[in-house]
């Protein structure tokens, strides 16, 4: 399973390591006073989304804790996943855009637009069918019920909330 993983965790590497690279050789914008205090506020935001998806589905999706990432063997609705379908490629953007905000470059914030759209389309194109096929009509009512990104507080909370909460 791990193998599959893989070229995602590559997709999303890459992209940061590109931005960081551009914002750091490009030419920086002249109010950087905002630029640096937004970026590591989405960075931080982001991070805590991956946190908390993969907590949640770490307790929740889950039969047999082991070591690694892997595909969790029952659909997850709980917590953060009840107000949202990706929580965790969606804080993997708002990183990438923390990132190219922390750099103060026009350019990696142009090259953090484009890595973020090509990211939703693999996200709602390729990711979603992977999963309608493992999880058939139960994954269609999901996709019926939540939108696919959420960045309400209150969705946090939630994913908070259920991750307190004892089984």
């Amino acid at each position: 399973m791990r193998r599959e993983f893989a070229p995602k965790f590559a997709f999303w590497f890459s992209w940061w390591v590109a931005i960081t690279l551009v914002g750091i050789y490009t030419e920086k914008l002249p109010f950087k006073w905002i630029t640096i205090p937004l970026g590591l506020f989405l960075m931080g935001y982001g991070l805590l989304l991956n946190a908390i998806a993969g907590k949640t589905l770490k307790k929740y999706g889950h039969f047999d804790i082991r070591r690694g990432i892997r595909k969790p063997e029952k659909l997850v609705t709980v917590g953060i996943y009840s107000c949202m379908r990706h929580p965790a490629q969606f804080g993997s953007i708002f990183f990438g855009w923390g990132l190219a905000l922390l750099t103060s470059s026009i350019y990696a914030l142009l090259l953090a637009g484009w890595y973020s759209f090509s990211a939703l389309y693999f996200i709602l194109a390729v990711e979603e069918r992977e999963t309608l096929r493992t999880f058939g009509d139960d994954y269609c009512k999901f996709l019926r019920d939540r939108p696919p990104f959420n960045p309400s507080i209150e969705c946090l909370k939630r994913g908070i909330k259920a991750l307190k909460k004892e089984d």
